[in-house]
């Protein structure tokens, strides 16, 4: 995954976090530095400026680009990056999070065992995220009919939306949807059932 910047505009891979920056000299004009995923992984990011391109591919590595368009590596640490930018990384909206909820067959409201903690730990996320927008789309097996399971997982999603608003989040902060059996996460034969698609996907931004 790669992400290009052009004329001190970012456009943001998927897996990729970026920390861009006016700095106070005056003879740069903007300073990029890459950093880590939460698994660690960081990417790749190609810096164009006026006279060239240069790419960095390491987590804590930089650029930094010159008015004039010259552009000079830089190689930092975790340390070193936390107590220079503390404050403009403590700014960042958080990353984005997924929850999968499975239920029991044809039921929306009982879960499967499993995902007991699942809510747990959805909840205690929640509780400190700030102005969250929340994506909820139902899903079904492949048993019954595509009728049945369109309704099926709509009152799933639905479901988990009342409990979210129980938690305090706003019904206009979440979306619903019911995918019925059409986006199975494990294929399997039409009328087949299986416990893993029964579920809700919930998505925190």
């Amino acid at each position: 995954m790669k992400a290009l910047i052009r004329s001190h505009r970012l456009v943001f891979g998927a897996t990729l976090a970026v920390l861009a920056f006016l700095s106070g000299c005056s003879s740069t004009v903007d300073r990029i530095v890459l950093l880590p995923d939460p698994d660690g992984k960081a990417g790749a990011v190609i810096v164009h400026s006026a006279t060239g391109e240069q790419t960095i591919d390491q987590a804590y590595a930089g650029v930094n680009v010159s008015r004039d368009g010259t552009m000079e590596k830089t190689m930092g640490s975790q340390s070193s990056v936390q107590a220079r930018y503390g404050e403009l990384l403590a700014a960042r909206p958080p990353r984005p999070m997924t929850f999968t909820i499975n239920y029991r067959f044809d039921s929306s409201t009982v879960l499967a065992p499993e995902s007991v903690a699942t809510v747990e730990k959805l909840k205690a996320v929640l509780a400190t995220w700030p102005a969250p927008h929340l994506v909820v789309v139902g899903h079904t097996d492949q048993a019954g009919s595509l009728a049945f399971n369109d309704r099926l997982s709509r009152r799933r999603a639905q479901s988990v939306a009342a409990f979210l608003i129980k938690q305090g989040i706003p019904a206009r902060q979440i979306e619903t949807a019911g995918r019925g059996k059409r986006d199975p996460l494990v294929p399997t034969a039409d009328g087949v059932p299986n416990p893993m698609n029964r579920r809700v996907v919930i998505d925190i931004q």
